[in-house]
């Protein structure tokens, strides 16, 4: 459930406004895109009882529900803003907010909780810009500012593990990072861009390399998906959404502005330690809280984790050296061509390839400016669907777009696929999620001993658990069960 979803809900029902059912059926506009949809736009609801000589028949012409639910959805709105720290698009919809609710009798139940809440949401508005509780940062990716308090740089360390995959990156694995690195000039600008808005350490950008080598449409066999390899609920739980027809994990905007959530958060669990946070984002924070526990030391360095997760540190420190001077290491600078764009408004279906047609940009070109579309055809959004054009053509496209756009409806045929192949990647990712969790696969010469100790776990406690004897062989390929 999204942020306005929740927002909305927790309204209605301290209100306990009337026209509940209508509202729980009615489109909700709470399905609109994540609270950090880039240059996202309030648009106020037009409000037909602002006239203040307006009479009771006037009342009677726009029903209080309706009136309501135009307050309401306001309201949701401004809490999202003030909670994504954007204080301009906050002030606009409290605004509305107020405006709509003027047309409501005082006496309406609820009504004076939902003032209540304005109120609140308006002290917290003004806060936002006081020094003491916000620190200063960039002018966030919307251009509006955000709230985040800065957390403090990513230290660079060196030692033998560090050293490995600098040796490595520059030897063996030298074409495959020129090639990430390429990548990267892509995207890097607008990566840091977002995790200064964030308020965390432009450096992390680099965890890129690590995960997906700067590839939107990158996917793991645990089905992670996105440059930032989000698995289906973390990007649930941090404001993504995905469809069978969007997958905002590809988003290089809206993805990054969720890894910034959940490193802070992560960053906030573990002590303010960056090498915990990152092997947390690569294990899961109970991996890392429960290895702490059972060893007795919270240094990253001297922890026994999982072989992945051991290696991904370095991994990540490895790059952020490489990258912070490319040249020095032999590698090629990669080209300057930041990932900038125009956005315009689709009426009607998605439809990627009759917008290349109208407006002669390229169909390839379409697609990587909107790594979300899962396919180039989708249902239409209620009010209309943003999608992002070539830098400079945005105007010059709405226009072509508003006079020779018009999609065909989405066949059948069409749905029922997009809603089979989501079904099945929901079911193995159901499975590939528990095995990868719960499960240990042998290696050559491993004993019930060494993956123990891995674990956490005792020998025999293994054995009890996978019906082996103590002394019981081991083979490679064979599947433990770890609890």
């Amino acid at each position: 459930m999204t942020i306005r979803a929740r927002s909305i809900f927790s309204l209605w029902a301290i209100a306990l406004l009337p026209a509940l059912a209508l509202i729980l059926h009615a489109p909700a506009r709470a399905a609109a895109l994540g609270p950090d949809m880039p240059s996202w736009t309030i648009q106020p609801y037009s409000d037909r009882d602002s006239d203040k000589e307006s009479s009771d028949s006037d009342a009677q012409a726009t029903p209080v529900s309706d009136t309501l639910e135009r307050t309401l959805a306001s309201v949701a709105k401004a809490e999202e803003m003030v909670q994504s720290g954007k204080k301009a698009e906050a002030q606009a919809a409290i605004q509305a907010a107020l405006l709509s609710l003027d047309g409501v009798p005082k006496s309406e139940p609820g009504a004076k909780e939902v003032r209540r809440k304005l109120d609140d949401l308006r002290d917290r508005c003004e806060k936002m810009s006081a020094p003491e509780s916000q620190p200063k940062t960039d002018d966030g990716a919307d251009g509006t500012g955000t709230a985040a308090s800065k957390l403090r740089p990513v230290k660079a360390e060196r030692n033998d593990r560090v050293d490995k995959w600098i040796d490595y990156f520059t030897g063996r694995g030298r074409e495959q990072f020129q090639k990430y690195l390429s990548r990267s000039g892509v995207y890097m600008d607008l990566l840091t861009h977002n995790l200064r808005a964030e308020g965390v350490p432009e450096e992390l950008a680099n965890l890129v390399f690590v995960e997906s080598g700067f590839n939107m449409h990158a996917r793991s066999m645990a089905r992670a998906v996105g440059p930032w390899q989000f698995i289906r609920g973390t990007a649930k739980l941090f404001g993504l959404k995905m469809t069978p027809y969007v997958d905002q994990r590809r988003d290089p905007e809206l993805a990054t502005r969720a890894a910034a959530r959940y490193l802070r958060r992560l960053y906030g669990m573990f002590d303010g330690s960056w090498p915990l946070a990152l092997a947390a984002y690569n294990s899961g924070e109970g991996t890392v809280q429960r290895a702490i526990r059972r060893q007795g030391t919270d240094d990253y360095w001297s922890l026994h984790l999982p072989r992945e997760t051991q290696e991904y540190v370095p991994q990540f420190l490895a790059a952020m050296e490489i990258s912070s001077d490319p040249e020095r290491y032999g590698f090629d600078l990669p080209t300057d061509s930041p990932f900038r764009f125009d956005e315009v408004v689709l009426r009607g279906p998605v439809d990627l390839k009759l917008v290349s047609g109208i407006t002669a940009i390229p169909f390839d070109d379409l697609k990587q400016l909107n790594p979300m579309f899962v396919r180039h055809r989708a249902p239409a959004g209620v009010d209309g669907t943003s999608i992002r054009v070539p830098k400079g053509k945005g105007d010059e496209v709405q226009e072509l777009l508003l006079t020779y756009y018009k999609p065909k409806p989405l066949t059948k045929s069409e749905l029922r696929d997009a809603a089979r192949a989501q079904r099945q990647e929901l079911r193995y990712t159901s499975r590939r999620h528990h095995r990868r969790g719960h499960t240990h696969l042998v290696r050559r010469g491993e004993t019930l001993s060494q993956i123990g100790k891995r674990y956490g776990k005792s020998s025999a406690a293994l054995a009890r658990l996978n019906r082996l004897s103590d002394s019981g062989q081991l083979r490679a390929g064979q599947r433990l069960r770890i609890q």
